[in-house]
């Protein structure tokens, strides 16, 4: 049995797995630290389709693994841990 992640533990897992503070992640995407700590808790309403894009170029995983459509976090095609972007 699978057990799904909400959108908050999953932005909160990609956050921790990397050992960055909510202060790190703001300073690191350009994202408010306040927004982000809404962004993982209960109490966030609607996360804009802007914070969804750039958290998920940042963390290299897909829209739809931080929405809950799908539990692969990369893109088929993209090859993990290339170190490729800009």
């Amino acid at each position: 049995m699978q057990v799904k992640l909400t959108i908050q533990e999953r932005l909160k897992d990609l956050r921790v797995e990397r050992g960055l503070t909510l202060e790190q992640l703001a300073e690191q995407t350009g994202l408010s630290k306040s927004a982000l700590g809404k962004y993982e808790t209960d109490d966030f309403k609607d996360i804009s389709p802007f914070s969804i894009v750039t958290l998920a170029k940042f963390y290299g995983v897909s829209t739809d693994y931080l929405l809950g459509m799908t539990e692969t976090k990369n893109h088929p095609d993209i090859g993990a841990g290339t170190g490729a972007g800009g």
